[in-house]
C-alpha cells in the first residue's frame, strides 16, 4: 500500500530506539496490540503493524526500533486548474482541490469559479488571490479536518500553489471563451496532411509506451487496463487524471490486493504522468471497440 522503506528512512528522526534486540520484528504483534501486515523478509528488513489509527514499523538499528505513523497524516491534496468541461455542474474555469487518504480511505473535493473582475483581480470563489486568505472549505466529513498537519498543508496550497496558477487563469480569460465565426481555425488541410498529422500522433504515442512499459510493473498495468475498461474516453480532457479513476477502484475493489501491488506507489507514479503519457496508456490499454 505505502513505500514503507521510504517512510522509514524520511522518519528517521521520529523513531524510538529500544536498547534490546529482539530476535524477531515478525513477532511484535502480541506486544503491539497490532496486526502485522508486512513481514521483514530478512536482515535489515522492517515489518508493518497496523491498529485502527497507525501503522507501527519494526526494525533493527543498533537496537529495536519502532516507528509509528498515524494514518489521519499520510493524507494527500492536489490543486488543480480546469479549463474544460468533466460534468461536475461548475462554472468553468474553477480550482479544484481533492484531498485523499489512502490509510483512512477517505477523500473530498472542494470547487470554486474562477473570474477576473474589471480591476484585473483574479477571484477564487469569493476570495481573491491578493487578499491571501484561506477561505472555508467543506471538509467537516473527512476524520482529520482539524488535524494540524492538513490544516498547515492545506493552507501552504492555497497561499504558495494556487498563486502559481494565476498566468493559466489569465490566459483563459484572454484568449479562451467561445470561437467566433471569424476566429474559426483554419482546416487542418488536404488528407495527406491528414495524415501526416495521425503519423506524429502515433509516434508520440509509440515513444511515451516504450517509457510507460519500463515505469510500470505487469500487474500494474493489468490493473490500470482493468478500470479503463470501464470508462469512456469521449472527449481529449476526459484523458487527464485518470488516476483519479485508479484510486476510487483501489478503495471500493481493493483492486491492490488483487494484483499484490504497492498501491501508493502506483498512485504516485500515475500522478506524475504528462498528459501525453495518460493519453499513450490509455491508448495501450483501452480495449478496442
Amino acid at each position: 500500500m505505502y513505500d514503507w522503506n521510504a517512510l522509514w528512512h524520511e522518519r528517521e528522526a521520529y523513531r524510538t530506539g529500544y536498547d534490546i534486540r529482539h530476535g524477531d520484528v515478525n513477532e511484535l504483534a502480541g506486544a503491539l496490540k497490532a496486526r502485522l501486515i508486512h513481514s521483514a523478509a530478512g536482515a535489515g528488513q522492517i515489518a508493518v503493524y497496523e491498529d485502527d489509527n497507525r501503522y507501527i514499523l519494526a526494525g533493527h538499528d543498533g537496537g529495536l526500533q519502532l516507528l509509528e505513523v498515524m494514518k489521519h497524516g499520510l493524507f494527500d491534496i492536489t490543486l488543480r486548474f480546469v479549463s474544460e468541461d468533466e460534468g461536475q455542474g461548475v462554472p468553468l474555469p474553477y480550482v479544484e482541490i481533492h484531498v485523499d487518504n489512502l490509510a483512512t480511505e477517505e477523500q473530498a473535493v472542494w470547487r470554486a469559479e474562477t473570474r477576473i473582475d474589471d480591476e484585473g483581480r483574479v477571484w477564487v470563489g469569493k476570495r481573491t488571490l491578493d487578499e491571501n486568505v484561506l477561505p472555508a472549505m467543506p471538509f467537516d466529513d473527512l476524520s482529520f479536518t482539524d488535524n494540524a498537519e492538513f490544516r498547515e498543508e492545506l493552507a501552504r496550497v492555497w497561499h504558495e500553489d494556487l498563486p502559481q496558477l494565476r498566468p493559466l487563469i489569465e490566459a483563459w480569460f484572454h484568449h479562451g471563451g467561445e470561437i467566433g465565426p471569424a476566429d474559426e481555425p483554419a482546416h487542418y488541410g488536404d488528407a495527406e496532411r491528414v495524415q501526416q498529422m495521425c503519423d506524429r500522433y502515433a509516434e508520440i504515442v509509440r515513444r511515451e509506451q516504450a517509457q510507460l512499459s519500463r515505469m510500470f510493473s505487469d500487474d500494474e498495468l493489468r490493473l490500470i487496463a482493468g478500470v479503463i475498461a470501464g470508462i469512456h474516453f469521449d472527449s481529449a480532457a476526459s484523458c487527464r487524471g485518470v488516476w483519479l479513476a485508479v484510486e476510487a477502484r483501489i478503495i471500493e475493489d481493493e483492486l491492490d490486493q488483487q494484483h499484490q501491488i504497492d498501491a501508493e506507489a502506483l498512485l504516485s507514479k500515475m500522478k506524475g504522468l504528462s498528459y501525453a503519457q495518460e493519453v499513450a496508456l490509455i491508448e495501450a490499454l483501452s480495449p478496442l471497440s
